[in-house]
């Protein structure tokens, strides 16, 4: 019984070392009602989206970019919900990565980030963050050990309830971040919107859930 329960004592200790793996559990038990999905398989982004200046188009049922210099693809049409999750696929052809997107924001043209931003390899491919309002915010998520590899495609999940905000990335927790002062939707921060500076960017396969239990 003793060799037992040091086992256990054994596998808790060292099964915690990892950081990522142990952020808080997964807050998403039941994705509820999908209330917006595009797969892209079209010529034309249509009414529901608005291109606030760059390069942005659909080709073979993907949007791309390669230059946009922070000026977003926005999903206008569409509000999200206060607690949801929102996935998509999403990938660069550069060395330098940088493929990002932002979610709960006001939709107008910010250079540094709107809402909550998302960014995978970021900054030439050295840190990956979630902020707030702004890419550079003093209290940003961020990871900086984790290489993104160009060509690579990244299916990523985002899972907001209340104050509390969850980054997956290829099924595996990636950041999460704690908002004390989280965003509304009453106050205007409602729209998703992709984002790129001059990187070779890709984004497919979208879907908006609100989250169960509300």
């Amino acid at each position: 019984m003793k060799f037992f329960t040091i086992l256990i004592i054994f596998l808790a200790f060292f099964g915690c070392k990892d950081g990522k793996v142990n952020q808080k559990a997964d807050i998403s038990v039941k994705k509820g009602d999908l209330i917006f999905a595009d797969d892209f398989n079209r010529a034309e982004f249509g009414k529901n989206y608005t291109v606030q200046g760059g390069d942005w188009k659909i080709l073979d049922g993907v949007v791309v970019s390669s230059k946009a210099q922070n000026r977003n693809l926005v999903l206008s049409g569409i509000e999200l919900p206060q607690n949801a999750i929102v996935e998509m696929t999403m990938w660069s052809d550069s060395k330098g990565v940088d493929v990002k997107f932002n979610l709960w924001g006001d939709g107008k043209i910010h250079d540094h980030g709107d809402g909550y931003s998302f960014i995978l390899g970021g900054w030439s491919n050295r840190i990956s963050v979630i902020s707030k309002l702004h890419e550079h915010e003093k209290n940003r998520s961020q990871d900086k050990k984790t290489r993104l590899v160009q060509g690579k495609k990244y299916k990523v999940r985002v899972v907001r309830k209340d104050k509390e905000i969850q980054w997956f990335v290829n099924d595996e927790l990636f950041l999460d971040y704690t908002d004390r002062s989280p965003l509304k939707v009453e106050d205007g921060f409602k729209v998703l919107s992709f984002g790129n500076w001059k990187s070779q960017v890709h984004f497919d396969d979208l879907k908006i859930y609100k989250l169960g239990g509300e």
